[in-house]
């Protein structure tokens, strides 16, 4: 045995927790006195590997904000945690633009797995979600959706993950928000997706239920930028609607995403629709572009729109901060969403020591449960969507701050009531009776 090499290799196999694999001493009386100990450690997996994830923003306007949220705070945030830990490894999101459409979306995706990435953010849009949950599902990837809220996709057992609500109980919240505020008789202009279709779903019966009268519904294709002809469908048939109801009683309810931004500036055309009160839903709140674009005709339309509503929390507070120096912009719902989500990839990363779809997808549930994120409780239901929340009543305005978004009401999904800010709107809403 003299002058021999005895070789201990030691495998290290299973989940790796803490500060990386650490330092192993050769077994004591292992060999002869003069004899040569090699000891062989195996690293963990991920030891020195930088982690590829993808992000998909929904439209290049979103870029604006996607891209230092992103790279300034999500990646930050996630590589300071890793090294705190001790793992030698860097995450990074490939940044991609989906550009409004969903056939773009699908071949984002498709990019990301011919580069063996599994694991993404996207499918922003419910359109977009729908038009790649296929691929996913086929070819093993994991969706992670931080806006997403269509009922269409609340499909138990699939690649499709939300961390946020469905409009199963958005559509009831922009009843009541309607109703709180006096309305009897809406004229809604959508678009032609899945996402604007399922809240119709829902919307429609939950209105009508409290009494609530849907004067037409005016459905336009998703790629659409010109309103005239709808906007002119809707002035006339608001006339007869005006003289039957009044005009406090009446309104336009729109939900659309950037296209809204347009509708507005085209409506100061048509002078009743103009002098009306205007509702929307989560597509029409925090545009940056409606503020740069139409601050006139957003701080005279409103725009009242309910959007989901986070936990304030410290956490919350201080990335909001973070936030608004970046891209002088508050920090939403979405935004919260897609942080929380990213730590719940780091986390399960880490502790499968693989980026792979298929060795993460199991822990994702149970990491979300046991998460209070800067959204507030991240626990999912049985579809992979996040539990119901309150939402808050966002719209356009001044109030000497300059044209932004203000926060104007809140809606509250236990006692199904709506509060309004009454000193933030300058009068209050007469509520509708119910019935």
């Amino acid at each position: 045995m003299k002058g021999n090499t005895l070789a201990i290799v030691l495998l290290v196999v299973g989940l790796v927790v803490g500060g990386g694999v650490g330092y192993f001493a050769a077994p004591t009386g292992a060999g002869e006195p003069g004899e040569t100990v090699t000891v062989t450690v195996e690293k963990a997996p991920l030891e020195g590997v930088k982690v590829q994830l993808g992000y998909i923003s929904s439209t290049t306007v979103g870029l604006e904000t996607t891209v230092p949220l992103v790279n300034e705070i999500l990646t930050v945030d996630y590589n300071e945690y890793a090294a705190m830990l001790g793992y030698d490894v860097e995450f990074e999101y490939l940044i991609d633009d989906a550009t409004g459409q969903a056939a773009v979306h699908l071949e984002k995706v498709q990019s990301y797995k011919a580069i063996d990435i599994s694991v993404f953010i996207g499918g922003g849009w419910s359109s977009q979600a729908s038009g790649a949950l296929s691929y996913c599902n086929d070819n093993d990837m994991l969706m992670w959706s931080s806006s997403s809220t269509s009922p269409l996709l609340a499909i138990p057992d699939d690649n499709l993950l939300r961390m946020c609500p469905t409009d199963l109980v958005q559509a009831p919240a922009i009843s009541r928000m309607l109703s709180s505020h006096g309305i009897k008789a809406v004229i809604c202009i959508y678009r032609g997706d899945a996402w604007a279709d399922g809240i119709m779903n829902y919307f429609e019966p939950a209105f009508t239920g409290e009494g609530g009268v849907i004067i037409e519904k005016i459905r336009y294709a998703g790629e659409a930028t010109e309103f005239a002809n709808y906007l002119q469908t809707a002035e006339n048939l608001m006339e007869d609607a005006v003289a039957e109801y009044g005009a406090d009683a009446c309104a336009v309810e729109i939900i659309s995403f950037a296209e809204f931004v347009v509708m507005m500036t085209q409506a100061a055309d048509f002078p009743l629709l103009y002098s009306l009160p205007w509702f929307g839903s989560d597509g029409t709140t925090l545009s940056q572009q409606a503020i740069d674009d139409a601050p006139e005709m957003a701080m005279h339309l409103k725009v009242y729109s309910t959007y989901a509503a986070p936990a304030e929390s410290e956490k919350f507070l201080a990335l909001y901060d973070r936030y608004f120096d970046l891209v002088s912009q508050p920090f939403g719902f979405y935004s919260a969403c897609s942080y929380d989500i990213g730590w719940i990839l780091t986390t399960t990363i880490l502790e499968a020591q693989s980026s792979d779809a298929m060795d993460i997808i199991s822990l994702q549930e149970p990491t979300a449960f046991n998460q209070f994120g800067a959204s507030g409780w991240n626990r999912l239901n049985l579809d992979g969507d996040r539990y119901a929340s309150n939402y808050q009543i966002w719209g356009y305005g001044d109030h000497e701050r300059g044209p932004g978004s203000y926060v104007y009401g809140l809606y509250d999904g236990v006692t199904d009531t709506v509060t309004w800010n009454t000193g933030m709107m300058g009068y209050t809403p007469v509520a509708r009776v119910i019935g």
